[in-house]
């Protein structure tokens, strides 16, 4: 039986996409594991077909697993594949400590060097 103080599973993570100049943005808001990976996945998937710059802004993860992590790779290597540049931005330590614990940071580079706040 489902513990009625949880929250439902599709208020857990929610994406929010917008366009700054010259990008796309996508918000994440909750935690990023792997009921929640697919969902970021297909989302920056469909905007990578038109677009040259995609901006994954992180602030609002709270947590994130190895799904996560998976989904962030793959979606580099997809990016760039089409000449689309990823980006991070507004990484919590725990999100960042992740990233370098697994050699991933370096792909993100922005991110890593500069933090990645958007202008």
């Amino acid at each position: 039986m489902p513990d009625a103080s949880q929250p439902p599973s599709s208020h857990a993570f929610r994406l929010n996409t917008y366009r700054v100049e010259g990008a796309s943005v996508v918000e994440c808001h909750g935690k990023l594991i792997s009921d929640h990976a697919p969902q970021l996945r297909n989302e920056v998937r469909n905007l990578a077909a038109a677009e040259k710059r995609i901006i994954i802004d992180m602030k609002n993860v709270q947590h994130m697993d190895s799904s996560g992590l998976g989904a962030l790779a793959t979606l580099y290597v997809h990016c760039r594949t089409r000449g689309c540049k990823l980006e991070l931005i507004n990484m919590n330590q725990a999100t960042r400590s992740l990233l370098s614990m697994s050699n991933l940071l370096s792909l993100f580079e922005d991110a890593g060097r500069y933090g990645g706040k958007l202008p």
